[in-house]
């Protein structure tokens, strides 16, 4: 057999690296071939000699002839042998030699896949529709509570020791004499720091003892109050209001100090929460400019508190409580809580820069924090919603004191106008920057021309520049039509930025919005303008949801203008929002455009999105199991859920003063025939019998208190008809099919017809 001897070799081929020259001369005068591969052919050459060898000997009979024949394994191992190079393989030796290549496959299956983007403003929220199944397992509502009913109790029992502890302070401090109800309520107090002090550093009972020092600083905040209502802060030389608000200062810091002593953000969130309520009280006397004052001394505490212990809790409740504060006081009518009077800040100036300062704070701050853990998330994750982000949650809140603030001027449309829009602009541009645009990039937007935009108004407000604006508008109007000019901009610079979230939660507030601020009580509204500026909402959130397939934003276009319809456009005696708070009256003509427009709208979505399922498997403590049901079945999808509150909110405004009787049948009669004609191109997939039955319902439902029989018969007649000729088709299509419900449809629809028609 033929061999090949690694010795001689080896410092041949180090010579041949060191001398290249040499090797040259060697390949030209012998022959020498010295790259590896060539080395490898030549001991597999050798290789195959050997086994052609033994072939020979075995044919020959030179072998023992009593050797088994080789098995199937055996064959499949001498070829395997036969392939395996059998010489030196100096490849090997090589130092620069290259690892071996892997497949395509295994090196598409060790990327690392890529990550999911999330919208870190809105969090993780679950889509409202959807167009999947799914797949994961939804945990029964026995586990949930299970789960969290050890958390729940001891909650619970630390929320029943504060009210209790906090009403037998109460009943020390009116009951008993003065001192010795005060001597009472600061024994109260030591003892409940001293049991905070004792158990906040144990892990087993650090909550109780968090509870135990917001009781205590509750008590001295009352002792202090209790105080100035014995008279003891008289005769130092000071008025009594003011000695109470510098004491109440006091324990706001020693509050500060307790919640850097225990590191604890609940604590910190105290002290914050009494300082907005001083805030209010201060308004008996300084004035309004006193409660401005004092509301943002509070709003820079939190968020001072905030930054220095770097927490998204206190971030967060500094967000809303700030607006909320402000909401309350603009629409407050000298309001009377717990012996605290809310007084209203009525110059629109002062509220207008108080806004102002509020919203740049806290749009930084929710931009600053978005990706910090909080209370407010946590609690909507608790409630099974999602877990939406800090800039979300906050925002969602704050907005509520925002649309306080809005609503109590709404009559001047100017005014409420510069707010949205200020509000507007402001957390457009701290959404474009948690979503990556940096503020230089914002420059140009927001923080150049707003501080001059600002002192422009204010100027002109107090009336010392003087300008005239075309079309009599105000500095308000002027000031609002900028800042939508601006607010535009930046939306169409950075729209690829937008998550679909953000868009239908805008949409949504855009409308309620509107709905506020745009007049359409009788006599002297714009009732029209209402209908046309909520018609171009919901077109666009259409076009959208088709261009970007968003099962979200269809559902959010199709269902929530029949939800507006059923708040605000039924009888006034029935309407779900008082028409003395929102007084809202619509034209019998106006309304009946509206509703076929709405089904116009309604097919031209569906058409592409009709499928998607409404996602009510959110977690919903107590109707998991039901909610994923339903969900994954074809019950909630679009198509059914527009079927259904079309003739819904039909059936509500139908009245004499609501629609005219052409704009009902008219109505009804084409939200039947459109989907009929929907089941016959095959896009609508529902059962056809649903849709029969939910219209004669409807139907009559209106026939007896309206009449109009031959018309509801006429109608039912032509869309069953439709009906009927789609599931015939639909079952000559399924002929071979083994199911007999598809074949027996038309005769089951036919008799669901006849049934109705009786009726």
């Amino acid at each position: 057999m033929l061999t090949v001897s690694a010795a001689p070799l080896c410092p041949f081929w180090r010579s041949h690296k060191a001398n290249p020259s040499l090797l040259r001369t060697l390949d030209a005068r012998f022959g020498f071939v010295s790259t590896a591969q060539n080395w490898n052919l030549f001991g597999t050459v050798s290789g195959q000699v050997q086994v052609e060898r033994d072939r020979l000997a075995f044919m020959d009979g030179s072998g023992s002839g009593k050797e088994p024949r080789p098995s199937e394994e055996d064959d499949v191992l001498r070829e395997q042998s036969f392939k395996r190079p059998q010489g030196l393989n100096l490849g090997s030796f090589m130092v620069d030699s290259s690892p071996p290549t892997q497949p395509d496959a295994e090196v598409a299956d060790e990327r690392p896949e890529e990550p999911v983007q999330t919208d870190a403003a809105v969090g993780e929220i679950n889509e409202l529709f959807t167009l999947e199944v799914s797949q994961s397992p939804v945990p029964d509502s026995t586990t949930q509570m299970a789960v969290h009913a050890e958390q729940t109790i001891g909650k619970g029992l630390a929320v029943a020791m504060v009210v209790v502890w906090t009403a037998i302070g109460a009943l020390v401090g009116t009951v008993l004499p003065p001192l010795l109800g005060g001597f009472g309520l600061l024994l109260m107090a030591a003892f409940g720091l001293f049991l905070g002090e004792r158990w906040i550093r144990r892990d087993a009972m650090h909550l109780l003892g968090i509870t135990w020092v917001i009781i205590s600083m509750k008590l001295l905040y009352g002792l202090a109050l209790d105080a100035w209502r014995w008279g003891w802060l008289d005769g130092l030389g000071l008025p009594e209001s003011q000695v109470l608000g510098a004491l109440m200062l006091a324990l706001v810091g020693l509050n500060v100090a307790l919640a850097f002593r225990h590191d604890e953000d609940a604590i910190a969130a105290q002290s914050a929460l009494v300082l907005f309520a001083i805030g209010s009280s201060a308004g008996a006397v300084y004035g309004e400019v006193g409660i401005a004052i004092l509301i943002v001394m509070a709003m820079a505490l939190m968020h001072g508190l905030a930054l220095i212990r770097s927490s998204g809790n206190l971030a967060s409740l500094g967000i809303s409580m700030s607006y909320l504060w402000v909401g309350v006081h603009a629409l407050s009518n000298d309001w009377n809580i717990l012996s605290l009077t809310l007084l209203t800040i009525e110059n629109d100036l002062t509220l207008f820069l108080l806004l102002s300062v509020v919203t740049a704070a806290n749009a930084s701050m929710a931009a600053a924090f978005v990706h910090h853990e909080n209370w407010l998330s946590q609690a909507v994750k608790a409630v099974g919603l999602g877990k939406p982000g800090l800039w979300a949650v906050s925002v969602s809140l704050g907005m509520v004191g925002a649309l306080m603030t809005i609503a109590a001027h709404r009559t001047e449309t100017g005014y409420a106008l510069a707010q949205l829009m200020l509000l507007t602009l402001a957390f457009t541009s701290s959404y474009l920057v948690v979503r990556g645009v940096s503020w230089t990039r914002l420059m140009p937007f927001v923080l150049a021309p707003m501080p001059f935009l600002i002192a422009g108004l204010s100027l002109l407000n107090a009336g010392i520049v003087d300008l005239s604006f075309p079309f009599a508008l105000g500095e308000y109007s002027v000031f609002a039509l900028v800042t939508s000019g601006l607010c535009i901009g930046v939306l169409l610079t950075h729209q690829a930025n937008v998550s679909d979230h953000v868009l239908w939660m805008g949409g949504l507030v855009i409308v309620v919005l509107l709905t506020l601020l745009i007049p359409a009580h009788e006599g002297g509204g714009h009732p029209r303008l209402l209908l046309a500026t909520q018609g171009a909402v919901w077109l666009g959130l259409g076009v959208i949801a088709v261009l970007r397939s968003s099962p979200s934003i269809a559902g959010v276009a199709v269902l929530a203008p029949y939800l507006w319809l059923l708040v605000f456009a039924t009888d006034v005696e029935q309407r779900l929002v008082n028409a003395d708070l929102v007084p809202i009256a619509l034209s019998e003509r106006d309304l009946g455009v509206w509703m076929l427009l709405l089904v116009a709208q309604q097919i031209g979505v569906n058409r592409r999105l009709g499928e998607a399922n409404l996602n009510v498997a959110g977690g919903l403590a107590g109707l998991s199991e039901m909610s994923s049901r339903l969900r994954d079945s074809d019950l909630l999808n679009l198509w059914n859920l527009g079927f259904l509150s079309a003739c819904l909110s039909f059936v509500a405004i139908a009245r004499p003063d609501g629609l005219t009787a052409l704009g009902v049948l008219g109505g009804m009669a084409a939200l039947l025939l459109a989907h009929a004609g929907m089941t016959w191109l095959g896009l609508h997939q529902g059962r056809p019998q649903t849709l029969v039955i939910a219209w004669s319902v409807a139907a009559l439902s209106i026939a007896w208190r309206y009449g109009m029989e031959a018309g509801w018969g006429a109608a039912l007649t032509v869309g069953s008809l439709v009906l009927i000729l789609a599931s015939s088709k639909r079952a000559g299509a399924a002929e071979e099919d083994p199911d007999a419900s598809l074949r027996n449809l038309p005769g089951r629809l036919l008799t669901v017809h006849l049934g109705m028609m009786t009726a």
